[in-house]
């Protein structure tokens, strides 16, 4: 009788610790909605890194080139992206830096990347072990998913800033 009340008290506790996983916390939805402006903006250089590689009629000029480079900067000196900072930026680069048909590229690019992703929104909130990034935003402490080199957003950023580096 003891080891089926153990068992059973076992079920019980891993089912509620199963329910307490995929139950979602809205403070963690909130802030992932909130933080998706940052990972945009993280994207955003991976994918005019694959225009510039790939379609010779939409190569960056070397002004182009310098302004990135010079917003690029600005993230790595950043270790807490705020959102407000990110849209910025990432307006700057719609609406001052890439042309119509550059940024019809890289928009159409972002919806195909988006539409083939079968991880979800890629905001780091699934990771296991320690903290999250987002966690780490909610809590106050550090946030700037563009400089962690071991997730594909920090390796595609990286990987643009050498390029848009050796360009200008």
């Amino acid at each position: 009788m003891r080891k089926l009340l153990t068992g059973t008290l076992l079920i019980t506790l891993f089912g509620g610790f199963l329910a307490a996983q995929t139950t979602p916390d809205p403070a963690v939805q909130e802030a992932k909605a909130k933080l998706e402006v940052v990972y945009d903006l993280g994207r955003v250089f991976g994918f005019i890194h694959t225009m510039d590689k790939e379609q010779k009629k939409l190569a960056l000029t070397l002004l182009q080139a310098k302004a990135l480079v010079a917003i690029a900067d600005k993230v790595l000196a950043t270790k807490r992206m705020e959102p407000k900072t990110a849209d910025a930026w990432l307006t700057e680069i719609e609406d001052k830096i890439l042309k119509a048909d550059q940024l019809m590229f890289v928009d159409e690019l972002a919806i195909e990347r988006a539409s083939a992703s079968t991880s979800g929104s890629g905001t780091g909130a699934g990771a296991t072990g320690g903290t999250s990034p987002v966690q780490s935003y909610i809590s106050g402490g550090p946030f700037n998913p563009m400089l962690d080199a071991t997730k594909t957003l920090g390796k595609d950023f990286k990987a643009a800033y050498d390029y848009l580096k050796a360009k200008k």
